[in-house]
């Protein structure tokens, strides 16, 4: 062959498929803390794993549905420091689909991070306004989230500046 990267354009550009992909804006502390429900530091001392079920209406087929497998983890948290919300308790528990494509978030068990999150009714992974469940508590990969030993100071006394300043 005289030119492999050609045939390997080729290759690749016609047998692709859809990719769908998380995409986000980087958004500042004050629009975070001013979206998020409830801001807090903590620890991760429990994972509960599962699966949802839904039925989306195909694009194509008029009447036909499929199924789809939805991941649905519950991370509980001890919290260390609650920076904005109503919360009483020592532990929080954050749901999410555990990240990929669909921008959930996955922690790891003992990690400790800073967490922008809001109640939801909506079921995990879903945009439909139909799938209405008990509201919970999420974050995504779209909000400030992050691992605490990767978050400045400066972030967490911008939060409770703003905090202060919302309880007035």
């Amino acid at each position: 062959m005289k030119n492999p990267i050609i045939i390997t354009i080729f290759i690749l550009i016609f047998s692709a498929n859809k990719v769908y992909s998380c995409s986000c804006e980087k958004s500042s502390v004050k629009y975070g803390f001013e979206h998020s429900d409830l801001i807090f530091t903590g620890k991760v001392v429990e994972i509960n794993e599962g699966k949802v079920y839904d039925s989306i209406p195909s694009s194509t087929e008029k009447g036909k549905y499929f199924v789809r497998e939805i991941n649905r983890i519950e991370f509980v948290f001890k919290v260390k420091k609650l920076i904005k919300g109503k919360e009483k308790s020592d532990f929080i528990t954050i749901v999410t689909s555990g990240g990929g494509a669909d921008c959930g978030n996955y922690f790891d068990l003992n990690s400790e991070h800073l967490i922008y999150s809001y109640e939801t009714d909506l079921q995990v992974n879903t945009f439909d306004e139909n799938n209405k469940v008990e509201p919970y508590f999420s974050t995504d990969l779209c909000t400030r989230t992050k691992n605490l030993n990767r978050t400045k100071k400066s972030e967490i006394n911008r939060l409770k500046r703003l905090n202060k300043r919302n309880k007035k």
